[in-house]
């Protein structure tokens, strides 16, 4: 890690701040200077002092990177890890995964050849360095030679007006695609490439960027992988799927998963020996076109099982969300006859029964939940995906039961 801050002439920009920009000879000396104590590292801010204690740890071999509240045993054993990252959770309990330096280079090297970015480019970060989301931004500039432009959370005017200034590269999950786009509909230019990924793209989400000027490239990726592992090419025509990456290789297993073959896949979890496999199996659900790009139709973790038919909830979210409820997640609640019944958690303006009514003449009755339950806002992870054990818990307080 050390070794991308000292191969740059260290007058180039590394960090830009609001209140400062460190170069990367300012970087490594920070990053020096916490070689010997950082070998640990529990919830980094989103500040220059967060983002030097990661590289430093890093660098210095065992950094374990948590969000607050995350119960990580076996700590005192990172199994030969130069870093340790935990899953969002977002479909249950975070599950530390092991890196080595290899595979953070390898993610890396994979990133600049497919997107081309390199040290005239400026990636905006806004989004926690305990995720690999956040991290892996810091990561790919210091091996480009690149910068960061950082700012100290998502506000979506503020990351809006981010877009507009130096940046030339930008990641982002949907939801914040879509409060950006609220927030400011553009037109922008500058931007080389606005990965969108970490979940599914909405319906019209990505042409309604494109009417804006924005060079939007799904992407796939995890948190297993340390990131994108496939990314719409650049100027392809604009679409719904992802190309893998140099290096990558991804095919559909028998029961329909992804799995993911590459330099850049964690050798395995904390706790838990390293795989066995060259292939590691995904819990999406897809499929690969004849160009070889992959294109997410589930997550085999989210499957309910209703009445012995199994539904898959993002489907169904995305029926829910083209007919006019924009905010919702679907979750199963246990039932004596059915198994499960299929409950909509929803926010915001639209109307359930029109919904309803318009979903039963598009998907089987089976697909189309039983009950709806108004909350003032849906539960995200901090990565703004849905935090689909917090809506069943809602779902449960509302008296329904508990999932």
């Amino acid at each position: 890690m050390i070794d991308w801050l000292t191969r740059v002439e260290r007058e180039r920009p590394f960090l830009k701040t609001p209140d400062r920009v460190w170069s990367y000879g300012d970087a490594v000396v920070e990053v020096n200077q916490r070689l010997a104590s950082s070998k640990h590292v529990v919830a980094p801010g989103l500040t220059a002092e967060g983002v030097f204690d990661c590289l430093g740890a890093i660098s210095a071999g065992g950094a374990v990177l948590a969000g607050s509240g995350i119960d990580a045993p076996g700590l005192n054993n990172m199994q030969g890890a130069d870093l340790v990252l935990f899953t969002s959770g977002s479909t249950g309990t975070p599950k530390g995964v092991r890196f080595s330096t290899g595979n953070l280079k390898a993610a890396s090297r994979a990133s600049m050849a497919h997107l081309g970015h390199g040290p005239d480019d400026t990636w905006l970060l806004a989004m926690g360095l305990h995720h690999v989301a956040g991290l892996s931004i810091v990561v790919r500039s210091a091996a480009a030679g690149g910068s960061v432009r950082m700012l100290s959370d998502f506000d979506a005017g503020a990351f809006a007006t981010a877009m507009k200034g130096d940046v030339t590269m930008v990641s982002v999950v949907p939801a914040m695609l879509h409060q950006i786009l609220d927030r400011d509909a553009g037109p922008y230019s500058g931007l080389r490439a606005v990965l969108v990924g970490g979940g599914p793209v909405p319906k019209g989400l990505l042409e309604r960027a494109a009417e804006a000027g924005l060079p939007v490239l799904p992407t796939y990726g995890m948190t297993e992988t340390f990131g994108q592992v496939a990314t719409l090419r650049p100027n392809s025509p604009l679409a719904y799927h992802a190309h893998p990456l140099p290096g990558v290789e991804l095919r559909i297993g028998d029961d329909g998963r992804i799995e993911v073959k590459s330099d850049q896949v964690s050798p395995g979890y904390l706790g838990e020996p390293d795989r066995e496999s060259a292939w590691f199996t995904t819990s999406d659900i897809g499929e690969i076109n004849p160009e070889g790009a992959v294109r997410i139709l589930g997550r085999a973790d989210t499957v309910i099982v209703t009445g012995g038919e199994n539904v898959d909830p993002i489907r169904v979210e995305s029926e829910i969300r083209s007919l006019g409820i924009e905010e919702v997640v679907v979750v199963g609640l246990p039932d004596d006859e059915w198994g499960s019944i299929l409950v909509a958690v929803y926010s915001g303006e639209g109307s359930p029964e029109m919904v309803e009514k318009a979903m039963k003449e598009r998907l089987p009755r089976f697909m189309v939940p039983s009950r709806w339950v108004a909350v003032e806002e849906i539960p995200t992870t901090e990565l703004g995906k849905p935090d689909r054990p917090a809506a069943a818990r809602l779902a449960g307080d509302s008296g329904l039961g508990v999932c």
